[in-house]
């Protein structure tokens, strides 16, 4: 089985298709692995700025997304973000699913070094997954702002929660 069904199987991105996958050396000597993501042919960039879908304007440089280590083998998507011609916003560079912002860590890595960080001293669990301190404290930064969202939620309007599309009850 290939990297690339694994990635399709537990990390599918509507819109995105995972191309070649290369091995590389990063700056600190590392073995990683980097995979190139390409949109899907006649897929819209979606503007950052208000989600809606726009017609392409340009493409920027290639940027490296960090994502979940494999057997201890750093893994990097390979992507060079679009820009959007937004009639809302203006030229914008557009929203990808892995990603938040000028993040370079992706989503799916945040959460995983998050919850490894409950366990272990944020050092500790930068140290195990061969990542800086910053991209660890990032992680749970980002955790503790999503459960603040959460938790402001519960109080205003507790029954707005229940409501949710696909989600039986969260309040338990």
């Amino acid at each position: 089985m290939q990297l690339k069904c694994i990635l399709n199987r537990v990390q599918l991105h509507r819109g995105f298709v995972y191309g070649t996958v290369r091995w590389s050396i990063t700056r600190k000597m590392r073995t990683a692995l980097d995979i190139q993501i390409r949109p899907r042919k006649r897929s819209r960039p979606v503007c950052s700025g208000c989600g809606k879908c726009g017609p392409g304007y340009d493409t920027l440089p290639l940027r490296r997304f960090e994502f979940v280590p494999l057997w201890g083998i750093a893994i990097f998507f390979l992507y060079a973000m679009r820009r959007v011609d937004c009639p809302d916003c203006g030229i914008k560079v557009e929203r990808v699913p892995w990603a938040d912002g000028k993040n370079h860590l992706t989503t799916t890595y945040a959460w995983f070094l998050a919850q490894w960080a409950k366990r272990l001293f944020w050092k500790e669990a930068a140290v195990a997954f061969q990542t800086s301190w910053g991209n660890a404290f990032l992680s749970v930064k980002m955790a503790v702002a999503w459960g603040w969202r959460i938790a402001t939620w519960k109080t205003c309007c507790p029954s707005a929660l229940t409501k949710l599309p696909g989600r039986k009850d969260i309040n338990n």
